[in-house]
């Protein structure tokens, strides 16, 4: 018999929002003493609107499809200012984004220095505002915090927290809520570390692939 949550008036978000998905209890998990992911990265927000782009830079734009299971994929040529099309949300080497948009996809990547060497010091990087971007507050990497949004716990409290039809999402205050477990902040460093040399190992992959469609260029005959 399937189990049913009460929830009493008192209760409900600011503003009545009576969409069932909104109360269901598996978005709401229960605390154990753990930190909650606020305590570990904080969610930033610089907008950088077409009009107000440096003229002098150069931007790589990365769209939800283009973070994949904790990989960041560059593979696309950076545009000028005038050809960034909309506002976009700064990013940097050691974040980490997570698409609020249809969690079950796991766009889900950490940010690596290779983002950027790819393509040039002068290069800055923008993504989707549909991208939450987590930063760490001091030296500390949160590169572990990838392969922890990517378990099945975590996946599944996000996807009981997407509301909207055609293009379910999460809220940041889900996100933020997030309990971390104490062990793995005690093995945060050791985790972080395989992750950036993962990222390393997944970018150099992608540079050699490309060196070798370059040497072939011109090489081979055309119909």
């Amino acid at each position: 018999m399937a189990q049913h949550a009460t929830v009493t008036l008192d209760t409900l978000d600011q503003g009545l929002v009576l969409a069932p998905e909104r109360y269901d209890p598996r978005r709401r998990p229960q605390s154990t003493g753990e930190a909650v992911l606020r305590d570990i990265a904080g969610v930033m927000r610089e907008i950088v609107a077409p009009k107000k782009a440096d003229p002098n830079r150069r931007y790589l734009v990365l769209d939800t499809g283009h973070a994949k299971e904790g990989i960041v994929n560059v593979d696309r040529p950076t545009m000028r200012a005038n050809e960034i099309g909309s506002s976009k949300k700064k990013a940097g080497p050691g974040d980490v984004i997570i698409s609020r948009l249809r969690p079950y996809l796991r766009q889900v990547a950490y940010v690596d220095q290779g983002v950027i060497d790819v393509h040039g010091k002068n290069t800055v990087l923008l993504c989707s505002t549909e991208f939450f971007v987590l930063r760490s507050p001091d030296e500390r990497s949160i590169a572990f915090l990838v392969p922890y949004l990517l378990t099945a716990e975590v996946q599944a409290i996000l996807s009981a927290a997407q509301e909207g039809g055609h293009h379910p999402r999460f809220s940041q205050t889900t996100l933020e809520a997030l309990p971390v477990p104490v062990k793995l902040l005690e093995a945060r460093d050791d985790v972080s570390a395989l992750v950036q040399a993962a990222a390393k190992h997944a970018r150099q992959a992608q540079v050699d692939i490309q060196s070798l469609v370059s040497r072939l260029e011109g090489q081979v005959p055309r119909q």
